[in-house]
């Protein structure tokens, strides 16, 4: 057999692998919070004002959203539990990996859950961290690190391809913070000459967070969720002195960014945080909506999320509010949304625009169903890549862009959901996906009124001239400008769109 030929073929039996072969932990549960928890003593006199009810704080600014994470890291006593898809090695990922190294060495237990999907070129780091006494990471659905990760998404199709997508930050069981944002600097107005994503978070108490908890345990003992100890060589005996020069390198690289002007907007943002929080709580009913990790191993996954959304869609009585950068309805979509038209129901959707998206490929299959659905009455708008409510710092960012992140469904002013899922394929069928859904009607109406106020000023509004479509913008002196093309895309996004356009490649989207 030739040299290529062995290649190959180890290549299909490397695809065949499956996940390390170990002793999976006994299953390990959350514990109550500790009525001394610092978190606990801030929290308890709200909840008892407000009996089995859940508080929500909307972290819109993307500075707020990361001041919250760490305010919980520096108030946590005993344990923090965080669930991402993607953890950046960039300011902000460096800010909060040394916020959660100075929390484990006060004690804190740290179980850090990561989909595998953007840890390349991390294991050294993630192999340090592992090595504190008080952090256990695990990685879900690693990928083999004995030949090469893109290689995997061909030869492990249908498993690398399927990712935990699922964004929870949980600290002592008391307060945690759910929705759209990653650990990276372009969730938290901090990328630099970079898009910046208009993201949202939730930060909750009550209830709601122990459901938040039970979810976290259920993807932490998942045989999905790997020690990390089980996947990266550890190589040598392991050195003390090693995880300890990752924290020196850590501080000394916080020392000489402590100017930083993300750094000194952090800093000027964190007084008075906490009775800012108090006086933006709302209350009400809060659920946690979650996949199973098992979803990833199914085709035939029916998800609970999904189903319960779709649930309170079929039974809106006057307006449904879609947020969803990455929106492709699919045949079954369209019906769907020009059914609750058909009976009065106002709907509108947010999405990216050509010009804004980070992924040309979900607008390429998404562009199709425009017509269908403005033709069904659904308001149709895309966000405008100068968006200022994408990075509240775009002044010294020097950031180009404005990208929609944020997943948000505001049903009747009654029902508020914002979480992980996207309204495409890739979330519905491949990826496990996570929320919050909050009933509380001034929370509605407030999120209703402002998606509305800012609609105009910060997309186009899609309309149908016959069988063409037209793009909106509502200019600052009131007048509309047309265009006749995707606005602001350059002519190389338009035929990339077009030519994505032209494959079969929707379901994996």
């Amino acid at each position: 057999m030739s040299s290529r030929g062995v290649l190959l073929l180890a290549l299909l039996l490397c695809g065949c692998a499956g996940l390390p072969q170990y002793s999976h932990p006994e299953p390990e549960l959350h514990p109550q919070a500790s009525a001394a928890s610092p978190l606990a003593l801030w929290a308890e006199p709200l909840l008892k004002q407000h009996p089995g009810q859940a508080g929500l704080v909307l972290l819109g600014s993307g500075t707020d959203a990361f001041l919250a994470r760490l305010l919980l890291v520096a108030g946590t006593s005993e344990r923090l539990d965080l669930q991402y898809y993607l953890y950046h090695n960039d300011l902000t990922g460096k800010v909060f990996t040394w916020a959660l190294l100075q929390a484990a060495d006060r004690g804190v237990r740290v179980r850090l859950l990561l989909d595998d999907m953007a840890t390349r070129g991390a294991d050294n780091e993630l192999r340090l961290l592992n090595r504190h006494p008080n952090i256990d990471i695990r990685l879900f659905n690693p990928f083999l690190r004995d030949y090469p990760r893109d290689m995997q998404f061909l030869t492990r199709y249908g498993v690398s391809t399927r990712r935990m997508h699922n964004k929870a930050m949980i600290a002592d069981n008391t307060l945690a913070i759910a929705g759209g944002r990653n650990i990276g600097d372009e969730y938290f107005d901090a990328a630099r000459n970079a898009v910046v994503f208009g993201d949202l978070d939730v930060l909750t108490l009550g209830p709601v967070v122990d459901d938040a908890s039970t979810e976290f345990d259920r993807y932490w003992n998942s045989g999905l969720a790997v020690p990390v100890e089980y996947v990266i060589n550890d190589g040598e005996a392991q050195d003390e002195t090693a995880l300890n020069t990752l924290r020196l390198q850590l501080q000394h690289w916080l020392q000489s960014n402590r100017q930083h002007p993300y750094v000194q907007a952090l800093q000027a943002r964190a007084l008075n945080l906490a009775e800012h929080y108090e006086q933006r709580l709302f209350w009400g009913k809060a659920y946690v909506v979650a996949d199973a990790p098992d979803k990833i191993r199914s085709r035939h996954y029916q998800s609970p999320l999904f189903g319960n959304l779709i649930t309170l869609l079929e039974n809106a009585q006057q307006e449904v509010l879609l947020v969803s950068p990455y929106f492709v309805p699919g045949d079954e979509g369209v019906e769907f949304l020009a059914a609750l038209v058909a009976r009065g129901i106002h709907v509108q959707v947010l999405t990216n625009s050509l010009a804004s998206t980070d992924v040309a490929a979900v607008h390429s299959a998404y562009k199709h169903y425009r017509a269908a659905l403005l033709r069904a009455g659904v308001e149709l708008y895309e966000l405008r890549p100068d968006s200022q409510a994408a990075g509240e710092h775009r002044r010294w960012t020097g950031s180009s862009s404005a990208s929609l992140h944020a997943k948000v469904l505001v049903i009747d002013q009654r029902y508020f959901y914002v979480g992980s899922m996207n309204l495409d394929p890739r979330s519905l069928r491949e990826n496990t996906e996570m929320g919050v859904l909050f009933e509380q009607p001034q929370l509605g109406r407030e999120a209703s009124l402002n998606l509305q106020a800012n609609l105009a000023q910060e997309s186009y509004r899609l309309l149908l001239q016959g069988d063409e479509l037209r793009w909106q913008e509502q200019r600052t002196d009131d007048t509309p400008q047309i265009y006749h093309h995707e606005p602001h895309a350059s002519l190389w996004r338009r035929l990339q769109s077009w030519v994505l356009g032209i494959l079969p490649i929707e379901s994996e989207l």
